[in-house]
């Protein structure tokens, strides 16, 4: 079942954003096709406890539980988040050898439009419960998709997902995540007024395995006393097979640069991030 629906202009010109109803997954989505081409919008994802999620078609977003004291990612106004997608949120970086070349693509990013022959979608759930995002690339023949969810039990769910059309095989190096990660315990007025104090306060460590912990040195306060810090927000991933676990930022530039990154396993006074890097053959 397919049901389109679009503008009724005659003058409405060919390549303009539509919006679909397309079946996906056994489940049905409104999906806006070359949605970059419009001007940055606002979207929700609902749930059935008490998680809460908005985002920005250019992929900044703010999340959390209850409400902005517990957030996942900086709360502040769609427009700050709808510029802040470069900093906020997802970001992946491929690097791909195909007939003896390297090439570099950032997938639904604006640092790499107009390099490449591209095609942009976004599919909502009907339900409202699910975000996807999706670039095919024409000239690389790869297609990169991500997808966000809330669970109750185990919080927000990123679902990514690379799969390519070329006729031969495919070496690829991936750096895939997200960024701006906040510890918990970070009042909603204090990381919008002071948060470059609250980032000194910052401490990302990397248990057994891949599990990634975000917490604060100690309570932010300024009474004479001690008051140690004892909860913590936490991420992990599934899927890849021993990647190396970035835990901030600093390494994003070398990668971009063509370098090799290494494992982080303590990470203090910087903004948190979780990446999976690992390389691999597409058949």
């Amino acid at each position: 079942m397919k049901t389109t629906i679009k503008d009724s202009d005659p003058f409405q010109e060919k390549d303009a954003p539509v919006m679909e109803r397309v079946r996906l997954d056994d489940a049905y989505y409104f999906r806006i096709s070359d949605y970059d081409q419009m001007r940055p919008f606002f979207m929700s994802i609902v749930s059935q406890s008490d998680l809460w999620m908005f985002i920005s078609s250019t992929g900044g977003l703010t999340a959390g539980r209850k409400n902005p004291e517990y957030a996942l990612f900086p709360y502040y106004t769609d427009d700050k988040i709808s510029e802040s997608s470069g900093t906020t949120g997802s970001k992946t970086i491929i690097e791909v050898e195909a007939e003896g070349k390297k090439r570099y693509w950032e997938p639904l990013s604006e640092r790499f439009k107009g390099r490449y022959s591209i095609t942009r979608n976004l599919y909502k759930s009907v339900a409202g419960n699910k975000i996807r995002f999706e670039e095919i690339n024409h000239d690389l023949g790869l297609t990169f998709q991500y997808q966000w969810a809330a669970s109750e039990r185990f919080g927000f769910a990123r679902h990514a997902k690379l799969t390519s059309t070329s006729s031969s095989a495919t070496k690829v190096s991936l750096l895939d995540g997200i960024q701006n990660v906040l510890p918990y315990g970070v009042p909603e007025g204090l990381q919008r007024g002071s948060s470059n104090l609250v980032d000194a306060y910052k401490k990302c460590e990397l248990e057994e395995g891949n599990l990634g912990i975000y917490a604060l040195s100690a309570i932010i306060s300024d009474k004479a006393e001690p008051s140690e810090a004892l909860k913590a927000n936490v991420v992990w991933s599934i899927g890849l097979d021993a990647p190396k676990v970035l835990l901030s930022s600093q390494q994003v530039h070398a990668f971009q640069c063509g370098e090799r990154v290494t494992t982080e396993t303590d990470i203090k006074a910087e903004r948190g991030a979780y990446f999976v890097q690992a390389d691999f053959e597409l058949a």
